[in-house]
């Protein structure tokens, strides 16, 4: 407790000094800080001015964490929401509150300077494809888990549900993510309903709380994108088709959030692996530190997953500036991939420079921490399994978010 004197000279501190020793404090530190008084609590969680200097300050040192969404499958088939969890440093588990009153399906749709976008709709609701979202069945949300910060976001013109629902049946899919505009300090969210024959390219911008609708050619005609979430770098939302072999060699495909356009990045030129086998496909791209990276995969038919690379463009733009990080074949972790599933059904949704690499398996619902330096064999640093309740069947996600007090009121 202060004393009195003490009390008094920090009254007599003005303001501006008082913010710009907030500005440089831990986000942790910060949201312990609310509990000073109603103006503290109002400048940290809710004043979107002192989350942006705050940001700025500390953007080359900010603390990153995973996400995980957890949903449990009840009765019925009906889908219960088992919880959000924060992995922290040092394997610190932060249950956190969900931003729905109610929960049924939750994809990811992407993650900026904190910020998170959630989806959240009924598999089991069949209505017209083209039929605008309900309230009741869908919804969107732009969430913070740092600070607890969420803001609503208005439905597009397609039910995404239904979309992902007759993904299947119909060979329809739909594509999205999120990311920041800086020249205009505008946060944008893209949806593509792959219809077929185009793609219809729908753009949310936070800053005018609306969507367009952006007409684009249909860019992938032999194979469809490898994943439904796009690679939030330099300003673009970035996707990649899956490689055919001896017929279409695909390059990444970037949409450009200030354009709204798309173009066209040619991918590294690959040498052949240690048996001489030509990489045959790309499963996702993930990011480093800012920089676009992807990842390629050797898939033979007789031992699924055997090697995987990691590439990553030093120079935004520059097809030359492609530069191998590492690889490692996943044999190499015997205590990791441990089965056929396991090497089918994993995915990384973080690497670093110094070789680690975050990835989650699916099938055994836990998170990796694996550590690969060139000429080495790689090595499990960690390992998080979620908990489970028996007879309950569980689907998760993850994904990396920096820790800030970034909000947009609306």
């Amino acid at each position: 407790m202060l004393r009195n004197k003490e009390q008094q000279e920090l009254q007599h501190v003005p303001e501006h000094v008082v913010l710009n020793i907030l500005c440089r404090l831990p986000v942790r530190s910060l949201i312990r800080f609310t509990c000073v008084s109603k103006r503290w609590r109002s400048l940290i969680i809710s004043d979107p001015q002192f989350g942006n200097s705050h940001f700025q300050l500390a953007a080359s040192h900010l603390r990153q964490n995973v996400l995980i969404v957890n949903v449990s499958k009840g009765t019925l088939g009906t889908m219960v929401p088992f919880g959000f969890q924060s992995v922290q440093d040092k394997f610190s588990i932060k249950n956190l509150t969900s931003p729905f009153q109610r929960c049924s399906q939750i994809p990811v749709m992407g993650s900026c300077n904190g910020l998170v976008v959630l989806a959240n709709f009924h598999p089991y609701v069949r209505v017209s494809r083209f039929q605008p979202c309900s309230d009741d069945y869908n919804s969107l949300v732009m969430w913070n888990p740092s600070t607890g910060f969420f803001r609503n976001i208005p439905c597009p013109n397609f039910q995404i549900g239904m979309i992902k629902l007759t993904e299947e049946e119909n060979g329809i899919g739909v594509y999205y993510g999120f990311g920041q505009v800086s020249a205009s300090d505008d946060y944008k969210l893209v949806v593509i309903p792959n219809l077929g024959a185009f793609m219809e390219v729908q753009v949310f911008s936070v800053r005018a709380n609306c969507w367009k609708v952006v007409k684009a050619p249909y860019l992938s005609p032999y194979r469809p994108w490898s994943e439904e979430l796009g690679t939030y770098s330099n300003g673009a939302i970035h996707w990649v088709s899956n490689r055919e072999p001896g017929i279409f060699e695909p390059p990444v495909y970037a949409f450009d959030l200030a354009n709204e356009e798309f173009r066209e990045m040619p991918l590294p030129v690959l040498s052949r692996n240690e048996d001489g086998v030509e990489m045959t496909q790309i499963r996702t791209q993930v990011l480093l530190g800012g920089c676009l990276c992807v990842m390629f995969q050797d898939v033979m038919p007789q031992d699924a997953n055997k090697y995987t690379e990691f590439w990553v463009m030093k120079e935004y733009g520059r097809p030359e500036s492609w530069v191998k990080l590492f690889g490692f074949n996943l044999h190499d972790l015997p205590d990791v991939f441990d089965s056929f599933c396991s090497r089918l059904f994993w995915n990384p949704i973080f690497i670093a420079e110094d070789g680690t690499v975050v990835i989650k398996l699916r099938t055994q619902k836990e998170l990796i921490w694996i550590k690969c330096r060139k000429e080495e064999k790689p090595f499990c640093t960690d390992r998080y399994r979620l908990e489970e309740v028996a007879e309950q069947h569980y689907a998760f996600d993850a994904i990396l978010y920096d820790e800030t007090l970034v909000s947009i009121p609306e």
